[in-house]
């Protein structure tokens, strides 16, 4: 099957986040944040593919 080479990072994610999955080999993929702050259920509906590893949420946003 095709390799999961990516992680889906909102965009209000703490900067070590991203960080962290980039320095494990991973492609990061930058989700957006709705008007209210959460994460664009839209966006990351769009960007959900074969490829993606893995959802990297952190609760309370930062």
């Amino acid at each position: 099957g095709e390799a999961r080479t990516e992680v889906l990072v909102p965009d209000s994610a703490h900067g070590t986040n991203p960080a962290s999955a980039a320095l494990s080999g991973f492609q990061v993929v930058e989700v957006a944040s709705a008007r209210d702050g959460r994460i664009s259920l839209a966006d990351l509906e769009a960007k959900l593919s074969s490829r993606v590893a893995a959802l990297m949420l952190t609760n309370p946003n930062t």
